[in-house]
């Protein structure tokens, strides 16, 4: 098989799995709402008087208040699934940066918050929209945040900007805090890794200059190709 049949096929591939990812979201959704139309309905009767026993009555309202709480998260999660899943409708679309950071950050905190790590998120309203491909970007995105998260010590913090370059849109990662390992911040394992995928962004990825403070830092520039 030929290396663009190859490529042809995973793209196929990708496109099979987007679409079966968005509709178990939507469907996730949907049973979703149904147990928070359910667990209305019990804080209704327990408002109604309907349970009498006032002990009882207090902690069935505690957990239909945590049931509600879960819904709302697990709500906003499937929501940001779907998008990130239709992030492979299409090989290359016009879409908002920050958009696409919110949608991945709902799922890069985890591996923060396993470390005990801080993450601080500043999204830079009025950017312009960019025209690339936005799951490679996202996958470029995962592996920088990964790379950083490994530079930090535990219970830091890594912050993350978004800002304007020319003709595009720069991600800045701010390491705050003491640094494992070697001080040169650019892992030469993970850069090869996705220098194929930087070059087809037509990107770039660079160790930024210190802060004042001394926080070092890695920026990714997003340039937007032009449209069909």
């Amino acid at each position: 098989m030929n290396e663009n049949r190859e490529d042809e096929l995973r793209s196929l591939q990708l496109e099979f799995f987007g679409r079966m990812l968005a509709g178990f979201t939507h469907d996730l959704k949907n049973h979703l709402a149904i147990i928070k139309e359910s667990s209305g309905l019990i804080s209704d009767m327990i408002d109604m008087g309907r349970v009498t026993d006032e002990l009882v009555a207090a902690k069935l309202q505690k957990i239909v208040t945590s049931i509600q709480n879960r819904v709302v998260q697990a709500t906003d999660m499937a929501t940001n699934l779907n998008g990130f899943a239709h992030r492979l409708d299409a090989p290359c679309s016009t879409f908002q940066v920050n958009d696409l950071l919110r949608e991945e950050v709902t799922f890069l905190r985890r591996f923060a918050r396993l470390r005990e790590i801080e993450l601080k998120i500043e999204l830079k309203e009025g950017l312009p929209a960019i025209h690339n491909n936005a799951s490679l970007v996202q996958y470029v995105i995962f592996k920088l945040y990964a790379m950083a998260l490994q530079k930090l010590k535990n219970r830091t913090l890594l912050e993350i900007f978004t800002g304007e370059q020319p003709g595009g849109v720069q991600i800045t990662f701010r390491l705050s805090g003491e640094k494992e390992g070697s001080a040169k911040l650019l892992d030469e394992q993970i850069i090869g890794m996705i220098r194929e995928a930087v070059d087809a962004l037509q990107g770039k990825v660079a160790e930024l200059p210190q802060t004042g403070d001394g926080k070092p830092g890695i920026g990714l520039i997003i340039p937007s190709l032009a449209g069909p």
